[in-house]
């Protein structure tokens, strides 16, 4: 997530670090935007000031190789755009894929939470890290 996503309190929240240290390094995570006005680019919120960002649904590689969704906010130019070139099914599997995902990130947060050690999935916790709850 970069500065300007966390100066706007957009994104994953307190967990994301906790989170983006448990993703696949080398994984693909695929970013969809959701087209509802309100999410949309441009469009004025319940304040009357523009929206500068996307509400994107989120398809996640783990560690673990399981694939995991949710919902994440993102400054529009923050991330790489299908290439023109992809051909529309393959367009449409992905869409279909990142809408298919049935286990959202905060309950496998929850469920790795107690295994989580650095022997494990090389993760060392920082004293301002907020891990999931389980609330």
């Amino acid at each position: 997530m970069n500065d300007g996503v966390r100066r706007l309190r957009l994104g994953l929240g307190g967990g994301g670090s906790w989170l983006r240290a448990h993703l696949a390094p080398d994984g693909v995570h695929d970013l969809l935007p959701v087209p509802a006005n309100c999410y949309w680019l441009g469009t004025p919120n319940a304040r009357g000031d523009e929206t500068g960002w996307w509400q994107c649904t989120m398809l996640l590689q783990m560690y673990d190789g399981e694939q995991v969704g949710g919902m994440v906010a993102v400054l529009p130019g923050t991330f790489t755009a299908l290439p023109s070139t992809s051909l529309r099914k393959d367009q449409l599997r992905l869409v279909h894929r990142v809408r298919s995902i049935e286990r959202e990130h905060l309950p496998w947060g929850r469920d790795h939470k107690a295994e989580c050690a650095p022997q494990l999935c090389g993760y060392v916790p920082e004293a301002t890290d907020d891990a999931p709850t389980t609330t």
